[in-house]
């Protein structure tokens, strides 16, 4: 009898546990079928790894809804993300124009989210390119921290491996060879043997008696200099005193210098029509004695022609004695009109 009543009761709550677990299942699968709100999507350009289907969605760290799908965007590249908004967060469809979505994880624990925040006003749009119109409103996205950590990481590396090092290596053994080179030329054993006889020189010069003769030789130098000073003063006061007078006589002769000056600058303009004079005179006298010459080189010219017929006639008349007598004139020569 007693081993009936606990077969009964164990039969018993096995039977309400599986209705509970029955009834759970159900108004979990209800709750998430009938929630409402607003879908939206974005795409990544990276690998969503540890993103599922209802991770949150957060804004600011305000979580606003749930991650409704995950797939691949039609264009085969981008990984496409379709959220869905609640209601009391989805009231304007305008909400998320100036936010970006990135995915972010929790701490330590590595439970992956999508957290969306406002873009700066000079922040870069890093959302990728769509070539393919999206089935619902899109939140623009930008790379992860780790994303961004590595690209910057593989821009630093091809940074660096551009660099020239052995062009480097070779300019710095270059600069060093220079140098060794400038260091052996320049002698600096003879360069310090100098400056230890400039040093020598310098305390042979401190000499205490030497000093006290410098000493003795600049204070009689001040002497005189200050004796030659005052003699320049006395000098300058004469000769503004003579200046004075100077000054005095010129204004008490002052007519008699005015018509003196008048018949200097009288003379100087006479003096200068003479001179003018003179240099057309001169002028004259040059073309009449160019005229001349011109004339005596075409009388010269004339004379030795002369000569040379002459020369020619006795030469003729030498040879040939007859034909003075019985030769025929010469033509008339032809008179160019």
């Amino acid at each position: 009898m007693a081993s009936a009543r606990v077969n009964f009761s164990v039969g018993l709550f096995m039977t309400a546990g599986l209705a509970l677990a029955t009834l759970a299942v159900i108004w979990l699968g209800m709750t998430s079928f009938l929630r409402k709100g607003e879908l939206f999507v974005t795409y990544f350009d990276e690998s969503v790894q540890g993103l599922g289907v209802d991770s949150p969605v957060k804004y600011r760290g305000v979580p606003v809804g749930r991650v409704q799908a995950i797939r691949i965007a039609p264009d085969y590249n981008l990984i496409e993300v379709i959220i869905l908004i609640d209601d009391e967060h989805a009231a304007d469809e305008n909400r998320f124009v100036d936010s970006v979505a990135a995915i972010s994880n929790v701490g330590i624990t590595g439970a992956m989210f999508v957290e969306i925040d406002k873009r700066g006003p000079r922040a870069h749009d890093f959302s990728p390119r769509l070539g393919f119109t999206p089935e619902y409103p899109v939140i623009a996205s930008r790379p992860s921290d780790i994303k961004k950590l590595f690209r910057e990481i593989d821009e630093i590396a091809m940074k660096i491996q551009s660099i020239d090092f052995k062009g480097i290596s070779d300019q710095a053994m270059l600069a060093f060879a220079t140098v060794n080179t400038v260091v052996t030329e320049a002698q600096f054993g003879a360069i310090s043997a100098d400056i230890r006889t400039l040093l020598a020189s310098i305390n042979a010069a401190a000499n205490p008696k030497r000093l006290e003769s410098m000493a003795k030789n600049m204070e009689q130098t001040i002497i005189a200099s200050r004796k030659l000073m005052n003699t320049a003063a006395e000098e300058l006061t004469r000769l503004d005193t003579i200046l004075v007078q100077f000054q005095s006589m010129i204004e008490t002769n002052r007519p008699h210098v005015d018509t003196t000056m008048n018949a200097l600058a009288s003379t100087a303009l006479k003096a200068n029509v003479v001179m003018t004079q003179g240099h057309a005179t001169v002028f004259q006298m040059q073309g009449a004695i160019k005229d001349l010459e011109a004339r005596l080189a075409a009388t010269a010219e004339n004379l030795e022609q002369t000569s040379n017929n002459l020369n020619t006639l006795i030469g003729n008349v030498k040879d040939q004695p007859a034909q003075l007598i019985f030769g025929q004139p010469k033509a008339p020569r032809k008179v160019e009109e």
